[in-house]
């Protein structure tokens, strides 16, 4: 079961065409040898990816199951990088690496990645922004959009904190977490090692405003003073 892969993810009962076809290209050609595919459909993301897991963990079908969200897209290459940079004592979890943002109202929205270092006090996180390039970094949490995970990173954490919640959210007066982070801070409770690789970057399908912001953004980058799509005219 060493090299057995079960893929994973959850979504509302619609899914991005572009996330499919990631996943039917890494179904085509993966270095892994991929055994099932485990998919949870409702509107209640924690609940979701706990009935994965569990299942996932009591089933005892892969040693690895990778996560992607509905709106990642995958490709094969990208997959043979955080497949390469697993380990199961040493790097239970390997992140791929995602945008997103934390101005999602603004016309043009700023994108970093979702990788996170846990603030001294341990109660907050940190983005890694900016991030190094092509490299396999230790983290401390991460957005499970592309995640691939060990059975003994869950192992570790039941022996170490007993029966927990592996995903749930927490609001408190000043402070929410969500499912995601909660996992990795269960994760560095119990000192299981999680890593990234920023070479392993990949698309993030979100609507965005096709605004004059994004037009100024664009054409502000562009240091040609020609038009994008000019042609000479014909004497």
């Amino acid at each position: 079961m060493e090299n057995a892969l079960t893929i994973a993810w959850c979504d509302n009962g619609m899914v991005d065409g572009k996330f499919m076809q990631g996943i039917t290209d890494l179904m085509l050609d993966s270095p892994a040898k991929i055994v099932t595919t485990l998919r949870s459909q409702g509107n209640q993301i924690a609940r979701q990816r706990e009935l994965i897991i569990k299942h996932w963990y009591e089933n005892k079908k892969s040693d690895w199951i990778l996560w992607v969200d509905s709106d990642v897209v995958l490709t094969p290459e990208k997959f043979q990088i955080v497949w390469d940079a697993r380990d199961a004592i040493e790097r239970p979890i390997v992140n791929g690496v995602y945008f997103t943002t934390d101005t999602p109202e603004e016309p043009l929205m700023v994108p970093s990645p979702t990788l996170f270092n846990w603030t001294p006090d341990r109660f907050g996180i940190t983005r890694i922004h900016p991030m190094p390039k092509n490299e396999l970094i230790k983290i401390g949490a991460a957005g499970m959009g592309f995640t691939l995970m060990h059975r003994n990173a869950i192992k570790t954490i039941k022996e170490k904190l007993g029966e927990v919640m592996l995903f749930t959210e927490i609001g408190g007066w000043k402070t929410f977490t969500g499912e995601d982070i909660y996992f990795y801070s269960l994760c560095d409770r119990a000192g299981v090692p999680v890593y990234a690789h920023t070479g392993a970057c990949v698309p993030h399908m979100k609507r965005f405003s096709f605004d004059e912001a994004y037009y100024d953004a664009f054409t502000k980058s562009n240091t040609s003073t020609k038009p994008l799509h000019s042609k000479k005219r014909k004497k």
